[in-house]
């Protein structure tokens, strides 16, 4: 396996490790379920997707810095995120106005 890979992994698995430094700004009544297999699931998926995206970079001729490699793994799932919260496809409401 490639470096430029690996440096992208953990690019992806940094996210996850800022939202768990994030929790000390967090009361302790909102904290996660941290023994659920869902919360856990981006630590090992957004790794992979960056890995994957590097891979992909790769495969299409582009040479990977290791710096490069690991700020296309850290914002692949913050595009993802990102994507997934500007949800195009929400339904809009028609107001028929008065009296309807």
């Amino acid at each position: 396996m490639d470096s430029s890979i690996v440096l992208a992994a953990l690019g992806g698995l940094a996210v996850n490790v800022l939202d768990l430094m994030e929790l000390r700004n967090v009361p302790r009544e909102r904290w996660p379920d941290f023994k659920s297999v869902v919360y856990w699931l981006p630590f090992v998926l957004w790794p992979l997707l960056g890995g994957f995206v590097a891979y992909v970079y790769q495969e299409a001729g582009t040479e990977l810095s290791p710096v490069l490699a690991v700020n296309i793994g850290a914002s692949a799932p913050l595009i993802l995120r990102g994507m997934a919260a500007a949800n195009p496809v929400a339904r809009r409401r028609i107001n028929p106005g008065p009296g309807a």
